[in-house]
């Protein structure tokens, strides 16, 4: 069997094209960087509903949920259970290595007008929008709030 393209150059007006893209890419990111430009983002919504709650590790592994206002022990995760909440306080700790901080300092977990969770870390200044990690994972932090979870 013979192959129909045997013999047949590659198109040099389609290397010409991925040449210039990738190099306008290249040019446009060192000047975002070089200027320190950055593209403005939608704003948040109003809060209509929010915590700020504390993560504490306690000796058998578990992790528990807890009001930072009134110390109110809001729920315990198992140990090796909630893998979700977990893999984000990691990632959110490592963040605060740099501040100094550790995990028991207080998050604010807030519901928005729209319905989207919001988490914040008040000291790095990072905040999430807890549904671009789907309605399950976001799910794993509504029930911390005091009121049921806004169904879509």
């Amino acid at each position: 069997m013979s192959d129909a393209f045997e013999g047949r150059t590659f198109p040099k007006g389609v290397l010409i094209a991925v040449g210039a893209l990738l190099g306008f890419t290249i040019v446009m990111i060192a000047v975002a960087r070089l200027t320190g430009f950055m593209m403005p983002q939608a704003p948040f919504l109003a809060e209509v509903e929010s915590r700020d709650i504390r993560f504490v590790e306690q000796t058998d592994g578990s992790m528990a949920v807890r009001d930072a206002a009134t110390d109110e022990l809001i729920q315990t995760l198992p140990p090796g259970g909630e893998g979700f909440v977990r893999g984000m306080l990691r990632s959110l700790e490592r963040q605060r290595k740099g501040y100094e901080a550790d995990i028991s300092e207080p998050f604010h977990l807030a519901r928005r007008e729209d319905g989207m969770l919001t988490l914040e870390d008040p000291i790095t200044g990072i905040r999430l929008d807890l549904r671009a990690y789907g309605v399950d994972n976001e799910g794993s932090f509504a029930v911390f709030l005091p009121s049921t979870p806004v169904q879509r």
